[in-house]
């Protein structure tokens, strides 16, 4: 139930907006316009303490441990790493900051992610456990076609103390 109440409490967060924009796509006439909200958000010390949560999570840490086996030339995971490979490991090397943790309605979880170091893409992350144990695996990794060059301008503005957070992001 906990995992509920965090999820609830990064959509919120994030903005109901972003996340409709997302799903519809940007209906601005405008298209140097963002849907994210202008300047930066301020967090309350309960609101981050519950945000910071998401990095306790199986599958977020998940994340962490396949992108620094794939920095480290592991060769186990090739299918996972496969879809890796399409980017610089510029963005592996870097640390991530979660902007959402979703229930993917066909198993496992989409998680949006930017990396603190190479912060010009948003990449959505889908993370699915297999099997009866549960094992872990990356069915997909790829830079989210919804947000725009200004709206994540706009992210690295709104969401400027989680990328700049040196303790808590993965």
């Amino acid at each position: 139930m906990r995992g509920y109440a965090l999820i609830v409490l990064i959509l919120a967060m994030f903005d109901s907006f972003v996340f409709g924009q997302q799903e519809t796509g940007s209906t601005s006439s405008n298209p140097t316009a963002s849907a994210i909200p202008g300047g930066e958000a301020s967090f309350t010390p309960e609101q981050l303490k519950q945000y910071y949560l998401v990095y306790t999570n199986p599958d977020v840490r998940y994340l962490r441990t396949l992108f620094d086996e794939y920095l480290g030339g592991g060769a186990r995971r090739d299918d996972e790493f496969s879809l890796l490979k399409g980017w610089s490991s510029d963005y592996y090397s870097s640390k991530f900051v979660v902007l959402s943790r979703d229930r993917n309605p066909f198993g496992g979880t989409f998680i949006t992610i930017m990396f603190k170091d190479r912060p010009d893409k948003i990449f959505i992350a889908w993370v699915y456990a297999e099997g009866s144990a549960g094992k872990l695996t990356l069915r997909r990794f790829d830079p989210s076609p919804k947000f725009t060059e200004q709206d994540i301008k706009q992210v690295r503005i709104r969401y400027r103390k989680l990328l700049e957070d040196k303790e808590h992001a993965m």
